[in-house]
């Protein structure tokens, strides 16, 4: 039973930090054309997956690119938000997220070390 009560409030947490963030929150559809281009310039080989949401709710990813690759991704049309995940080791949990508006084209920057990898929104 404490397993089970654990569970329902740890759902409940989680829940609570994605309405606070606005994770549940509708935006417009992708522009025709809208890209997301992504420069990896950590001292990793980092992976990025990314989620087309609202259009291919589905997870790609590019395994380990190297420092200073660049990566330009095309954003499908009925996608309401793109999020894209850093992760250090393939097969780990996301080091970083960031969730992007696709009505225009959008860079990010991944940066850091194995430590402490990140990902920040650039201006194109």
């Amino acid at each position: 039973m404490k397993r089970h009560r654990k569970a329902v409030l740890g759902l409940m947490a989680a829940v609570g930090a994605c309405l606070s963030t606005g994770v549940f929150a509708t935006s417009a559809a992708a522009a025709t054309g809208t890209n997301v281009k992504i420069s990896q310039h950590a001292a990793i080989a980092a992976t990025t997956c990314y989620t087309f949401v609202g259009a291919e709710d589905k997870n790609y990813c590019n395994y380990s690119r190297p420092v200073n690759d660049q990566l330009t991704v095309g954003i499908p049309a009925n996608t309401t938000q793109v999020v894209i995940d850093l992760k250090v080791f393939p097969w780990a949990s996301p080091a970083d997220s960031i969730a992007l508006d696709p009505n225009k084209d959008r860079c990010v920057e991944v940066s850091g070390t194995a430590l402490n990898a990140k990902l920040l929104e650039t201006g194109c």
